[in-house]
This record gives C-alpha cells, sequence and structure tokens, in this order.
C-alpha cells in the first residue's frame, strides 16, 4: 500500500477544495482539518478547485464532489451519517453523505496521522492526542463507513441540571469526534426549562452543536415544567394522588395526574408552546419527574402507567405534527413509573420509546441469556418496533462501581443484540461531572464501536492504550485494562465485598504494569500525568480493597464470639476509614476527573459508616446479651 506524502517540515504542494461551500457544517469540517494539519506539521494549506490544482483534498457533500473526484469513491456504506474516504497519490476525496458524514471524514483522515481525542479538552495538562510530525504522510486507501444505528446520544455530565457552557461546549465536541452525532440534555428542576433552553442559545452552546449538525435531545425529566406546581392551588384534582391525597410533584410525591383529560390538554399545550419556542431541539424527549410515583386515584387505577403515559405521548406527536412535524418525539419505558409496556393503547406510527435498565450489571450484554431484564426489553421493543433507544449506563457513576473498568464485553454485547433486534437508537448517560476521566474512554469506545461496526471492543481498548500513554507505556496499559476487563466483577467488589485474592491480584498489577509504566514515562510530562492518573485511581483501589478486609475481620471476631476483639478492631477501622476518605478527596481535589468530591462525603461516606455503625450496633447487642448469659 503506497504512501502519500502531504507536508514535510511546514510546505506542502497541497490545497483544499471546499466542495459544498454553502453549508456551514462542510466549512466546520474543512477549519478542523486545517486547524489539525498546521497543529502537527506547521503547514497552511491555501484554498484550490478542481480543474486548476494538481494535489487537492476534496472535502464535501457526496453529492457536490465533481465527477472527476467522485471516481475515486467507494460504493456508499447502508447507514445513516455515512462518508467515503479516497486516498491517492494526486487526490483525497472526503465525500459525506450528510452533513454529518463530512465531519466524520475528515476525523477518520486526521486519525490516520495519529489524531485522537479521548477526552474532552478540560484537564490543562492533559491535551488532545495530536502528534508533531515533521512528515504528513498517509496511506493510499478507499472506505466508505456508515452507522446502523440512526441515533447516537451522548448525555454528557455538563448537561445535567446548571449550564455551565465551557464544559458543555468541550463535551459536545469530544462527542462529535467520538461519532455521536447529538447531545442530550437534563434539565434542572429550579429553573424554567424555557429559560434554560434560551440559556444554551445565548451562551453558543446550540450553535456549536448546529455547526457540527448535531441534534438537541431533551429535556429528559421535565414532566414539573409543563404542569407546574403553581396549579395546585386551583386545580388540586390535576396532582397526583399518594396515600389518598392530591400532592405536588416534589420528592416524596407523586406525577401529575395523567387520567386528567383537562390536566392532559393544559400539559400538551405547555409542551407545544416549548417546543414552538427552542427551535434548535430536534428530539423531544420529556419524561416523568425522576423518581416520582404514579398517581393513585380511582380513575388512574382503572388503567395503567405505560397506557396514560402513552395517551399523553401520542397526543403530543399527533398537536406537534401540524406545528412542528420536524420533531422526533420519544417517551421512557423500562423506567419507574413506566416500568411495564401498555396493554391496550398502541403507539403512535412517529412516537419513539427510550428504554433504560438503571443499576444495571455490566457482565452481561443484552444478548447474554443470563440477562435478566430481557422479557421486559423485548416487550418494549415489540410495541416500538425499529424506533427504540436504549439508554446506556456505562458512564454513570450511580450505576456503576466508582472505579470504572474497560466495559468490552458489554458493548459486544449489546452491539450484536442492537444489530439483531433492529434497534435505532442509543443514549449514552455520563455522570457525573467529577468521574468523567474515570469513566470517560467507556464513552469513547461506545461511540466509536455504534459508529464503526467493523471494530471491536477490544481493539479499541488496545488503540487507546497505545496512542494515550505512548509507545513505551502504552502495551503496559493495554494488558492492564484488558485485566480489569476481562475480570469484570473485580470492580464490582471494590464497592463492598473485596477479597484476599483481590489484594494479590491488585498488588501483581501493579508490579507488573503500573510501577514499570510509570518508570517508562518519567521524563514525559503529558505521558506521566496520564499514567499518573491510573496510578492514583490503583492506589485508591488498594486503600478500598484493605479497609473492606479490615472491616470483615471486625465481622469475622462478631461472628466467631470474641465481641472484645471486635470492639478494639473498631476505632482502628474508623481511622481507617478517615484517613482513605481523605486520600479521596485529595484525588477529587486535583479537578481531573478521578472521582466526585461531593459522592465521597454523600454516598461514599454514608455507605462506609453505615457498614460499621452496623458492626458498632451488633457488637454492643450481642456482648449486652452475653453479660446477661
Amino acid at each position: 500500500m503506497a504512501r502519500i506524502m502531504i507536508a514535510d517540515s511546514g510546505n506542502t504542494d497541497w490545497r483544499i477544495v471546499s466542495a459544498s461551500e454553502s453549508s456551514s457544517v462542510c466549512r466546520f469540517a474543512v477549519d478542523e482539518l486545517r486547524k489539525y494539519m498546521k497543529q502537527m506539521n506547521g503547514c497552511v494549506f491555501a484554498d484550490g478547485s478542481t480543474y486548476d490544482t494538481a494535489y487537492a483534498i476534496v472535502v464535501g457533500m457526496r453529492s457536490d464532489i465533481e465527477s472527476e473526484d467522485a471516481r475515486h469513491l467507494s460504493a456508499r456504506a447502508d447507514g445513516f451519517d455515512g462518508y467515503s474516504l479516497a486516498i491517492t497519490d494526486t487526490r483525497i476525496v472526503i465525500a459525506g453523505d450528510t452533513e454529518r458524514g463530512v465531519v466524520y471524514g475528515v476525523y477518520d483522515l486526521l486519525e490516520r496521522f495519529g489524531c485522537r481525542w479521548f477526552y474532552p479538552q478540560q484537564d490543562a495538562k492533559d491535551a488532545e492526542v495530536v502528534p508533531s510530525l515533521p512528515a504528513l504522510e498517509v496511506k493510499s486507501a478507499s472506505v466508505s463507513y456508515a452507522s446502523p444505528v440512526q441515533y447516537r446520544i451522548c448525555n454528557a455530565s455538563a448537561f445535567f441540571f446548571d449550564i455551565v457552557p465551557t464544559l458543555m461546549k468541550a463535551q459536545l465536541d469530544a462527542a462529535m469526534k467520538a461519532r455521536y452525532n447529538g447531545m442530550g440534555w437534563q434539565c434542572d428542576h429550579r429553573t424554567f426549562v424555557g429559560d434554560q433552553y434560551k440559556e444554551l442559545e445565548s451562551t453558543g452552546v446550540i450553535g456549536e452543536m448546529k455547526k457540527r449538525g448535531m441534534l438537541l435531545h431533551g429535556p429528559a425529566h421535565s414532566f414539573q415544567h409543563f404542569l407546574g406546581n403553581d396549579y395546585y392551588e386551583a386545580h388540586q384534582d390535576w396532582f397526583g394522588m399518594k396515600d389518598g391525597k392530591r400532592v405536588k410533584q416534589v420528592f416524596g410525591g407523586a406525577q401529575f395526574c395523567w387520567s386528567n383529560t383537562d390536566a392532559r390538554k393544559e400539559f400538551v399545550d405547555n409542551v407545544e408552546k416549548f417546543v414552538l419556542a427552542s427551535p434548535g431541539l430536534d428530539i423531544l424527549c420529556s419524561l416523568g419527574w425522576d423518581g416520582g410515583a404514579a398517581c393513585t386515584c380511582p380513575e388512574c387505577a382503572k388503567s395503567t402507567p405505560g397506557d396514560l403515559m402513552l395517551t399523553i405521548q401520542n397526543q403530543i406527536v399527533e398537536r406537534l405534527a401540524g406545528s412542528a412535524p420536524h420533531i422526533v418525539v420519544e417517551m421512557s419505558g423500562g423506567y419507574s413509573p413506566v416500568d411495564d409496556p401498555p396493554l391496550h393503547t398502541k403507539p403512535h406510527q412517529k412516537l419513539r420509546v427510550i428504554w433504560a435498565h438503571w443499576g444495571r450489571y455490566m457482565g452481561y450484554g443484552y444478548d447474554d441469556p443470563r440477562y435478566d431484564r430481557i422479557v421486559n426489553l423485548e416487550t418494549w421493543r415489540k410495541a416500538f418496533p425499529g424506533r427504540l433507544t436504549l439508554c446506556q449506563y456505562y458512564t454513570d457513576n450511580f450505576a456503576t462501581p466508582w472505579i470504572s473498568a474497560p466495559y468490552t464485553t458489554v458493548t459486544e454485547g449489546d452491539r450484536k443484540y442492537i444489530r439483531d433486534k433492529n434497534i435505532s437508537g442509543m443514549y449514552m448517560l455520563v455522570y457525573p461531572e467529577g468521574y468523567w476521566w474515570n469513566h470517560g474512554f467507556n464513552n469513547y469506545m461506545a461511540g466509536i464501536c455504534h459508529y464503526y461496526w467493523d471494530k471491536k471492543a477490544y481493539d479499541v481498548l488496545s488503540e487507546f492504550a497505545v496512542h494515550y500513554f505512548g509507545p513505551s507505556a502504552g502495551p503496559l496499559m493495554a494488558a492492564y485494562y484488558g485485566q480489569w476487563a476481562t475480570e469484570i466483577d473485580l470492580c464490582y467488589r471494590l464497592k463492598g465485598i473485596a477479597n484476599d485474592s483481590d489484594a494479590a491480584m491488585l498488588a501483581q498489577q501493579r508490579c507488573l504494569y503500573i510501577d514499570p509504566a510509570v518508570d517508562a514515562v518519567r521524563n514525559d510530562p503529558v505521558l506521566a500525568h496520564r499514567v499518573g492518573k491510573v496510578a492514583k485511581l490503583h492506589e485508591m483501589a488498594e486503600r478500598l480493597e484493605e479497609f473492606y478486609r479490615r472491616r470483615d475481620k471486625i465481622e469475622e471476631a462478631r461472628v466467631a464470639g470474641d465481641f472484645g476483639k471486635a470492639a478494639e478492631l473498631l476505632p482502628k477501622v474508623r481511622a481507617h476509614k478517615e484517613a482513605l476518605l481523605a486520600f479521596m478527596r485529595s484525588l477529587s481535589d486535583l479537578g481531573i476527573g478521578l472521582i466526585d468530591g461531593r459522592e465521597v462525603d454523600g454516598f461514599i461516606k454514608m455507605s462506609f459508616d453505615g457498614w460499621l455503625d452496623e458492626e458498632e450496633k451488633w457488637i454492643a447487642e450481642r456482648s449486652a446479651k452475653k453479660r446477661e448469659w
């Protein structure tokens, strides 16, 4: 396969031909190409045209490519957001089937020179992987790609609740480079959703998405915005019943009364007003407020939450068909309070469903016979043929372990199910902010694997290790992460039940992989920083494992009836716990995405204290009974 010289020491005879100048997305793609080519080699490409340029990089929509250049292209691939890339000795042609495809094609070419974008640019010491190359050379090629999955949505951590424009822009940029085609937005419950949308517009977040051709999906859990508690005094009958009383939509309350015709009409009216005032919205996914139970009034009790929800969503589809026909409407399924599919109501043929299994175990793909919710998933899929989106929690730390493994097995199994069952949407939830680096690789891998169907998850992991950690440390990190991916239960055990064999495995990993990798990149500040992140998380894993073993010694002594020993160990373990929490806080304070400090002083501390408080209670009770005996 021939290698073609594009630039040498900042000099080039090649020019860029913009075939789709009228498209702002295609212009963005060309700007990205110029930006990274210059960053790699210092070369500046002049503009050219097909007819007067001997060496040209032609970029644009396939329909705009001149026949003389189009003859180099292979046939387009079946699927969505596709592109073709042809590399010859005098022509490089990037032709998108869609505008997004043009952008993806540019990133493909740049990746052939070694560029990679595994994480959003948020850590000042951890820049994008853009090599400095004295010569830009690339192998000849002719390829076409497209994703079988129509909607690939990244619900990144900065798109939750508060509007944080700088972080949002960095995260949507990384999502596009990982081949997602849309961003999921979870609105805040404290500020009116319409005002939040206006802030997304005024701060340029919507603009950054649209210049890439990205979709906006949302506003997710938002029912309380379209039928707010300010209606309560005048229309208590519109609100949900709980324990025999009509209650507001607050924590511990209920959803509004879905069987009430007037309440539904007001709700749909307000949804329509929001949509018409939000021109950047593409997929309206409005869900019940998170954690609220379904109304239990006598009228609602005659139906099911699934049927009542479907009635509302069908009405939304029918209303928007006239006023905003471009909007895709999506409801939730498999997720409380709409766990089960409707029994009697048929979904509108344009209505989609996003199915979510929060707290899912990441050892089994949907294709695995051991997967325990497949019956529910299959029932929803059959009710919405070809119109189902899978909400994936690979990167949601509230649903996965604190120290994340690469979820290669589940990624492969899920892809097989998606392919076999004609699933048309994938929604990746990345939360919370403080765990971005810890969990971010899974977000990247999922985006790439759900676009490039021929890429294997383990191959993406190996590629990540070599490009991100460098040629010396990369193979060590690939082996290290490969072991975590294979031994998936290790990260789960490190949330409460680690054992002696885990201690031995962690010690061996430090000896075989971590310490040698640290030594290998000691003189490279960037690579040392990256490997250092792994080393810090590994130390946290070892400290967690040690804490659990010490806690288990208390339980062993108590069960054996040695309450004196158990009582003696308790304050020592509490001291170890405080040291562990202090270490976790120190990692959070670094601000590089290893752990979220809010969770350290929240759920993590509560679970640690809960275990020890329970032991102290048992010891005191058993000691008292022993004295009575």
